[in-house]
């Protein structure tokens, strides 16, 4: 039985074993620095506008999440206090 050739650049399977990585590159200080300042020019910056859309968005929904804990936690507190024979007056905890 022959063996098929593979293609140049594709790496053998053998069955049951994982397949040959290839090493990266490595490339120096400067070469790294070009390549990161191409990739941030690649980068969709948002602006200033839609920065504090999305700032003022997120402390409303703080603020209504953390209403609606406390008003959660009170409701438990007072269920609990009046279900459970157990004196929760001036209980701070």
């Amino acid at each position: 039985m022959a063996k098929k050739k593979k293609p140049a650049g594709e790496a053998e399977v053998i069955e049951g074993k994982a397949t040959e990585v290839k090493k990266k590159k490595r490339v120096g200080p400067m070469e790294f620095i070009q390549q990161v300042r191409n990739e941030a020019a690649k980068v969709t910056w948002t602006t200033r506008n839609e920065t504090l859309v999305s700032t003022t968005m997120v402390l409303i929904m703080v603020a209504i999440m953390a209403l609606f804990f406390f008003g959660v936690d009170q409701g438990l507190r007072f269920t609990v206090c009046h279900v459970l024979p157990i004196d929760c007056v001036g209980a701070n905890n």
